[in-house]
C-alpha cells in the first residue's frame, strides 16, 4: 500500500491508496448519486413505473461491481472524487493542474489499478 508521490512545482505530495472501506463509501456515494440521477431521467422521459422498475434493478445490480467505481476514474470528475478520499476528504487545490490523464492514472493508483504502458500503447495504434 506505498504512496503514490505527485510532484508539483518542485513539491512533492504523497497520496495514499485508499482502505477497503474508502472504496465501499466512495462506491455508495456514487450510486446514490446515479441513482437518482436515473430515476431523474427516467421521469423526465416519462417511462412507464414498470419499465423505471427494470432499469433500477439493473442499475442495482451493478451497484456492487468494483468496476463501476474503476470506471468513473477515468473521468475528471471520478478522478478527482477518488483523489479527494484518498486526500482525506478534500481535492487539494495544488493538483488542478494535474493533466485529466495524469489525475485518471493517479485516481487508478489510489485504487490500486495501474495501467499497462504496453496495453496502452497498443490501444492507441489501434485507433491510428
Amino acid at each position: 500500500m506505498n504512496p503514490t508521490p505527485v510532484t508539483i512545482e518542485g513539491e512533492t505530495t504523497l497520496v495514499p491508496r485508499l482502505r477497503v472501506q474508502q472504496v465501499i463509501d466512495l462506491s455508495t456515494r456514487r450510486f446514490e448519486r446515479e441513482r437518482l440521477n436515473l430515476i431523474a431521467d427516467l421521469t423526465d422521459a416519462g417511462v412507464e413505473a414498470g419499465d423505471r422498475l427494470i432499469q433500477l434493478r439493473k442499475q442495482r445490480d451493478e451497484a456492487g461491481l468494483s468496476a463501476m467505481i474503476i470506471r468513473s476514474a477515468f473521468s475528471t470528475e471520478g478522478s478527482k472524487e477518488v483523489v479527494a478520499e484518498a486526500m482525506g476528504g478534500q481535492f487539494p487545490e495544488s493538483f488542478a493542474s494535474i493533466a485529466p490523464d495524469e489525475l485518471s492514472r493517479l485516481a487508478l493508483a489510489c485504487l490500486g489499478v495501474t495501467l499497462d504502458d504496453k496495453a496502452e500503447e497498443g490501444r492507441a495504434e489501434g485507433k491510428a
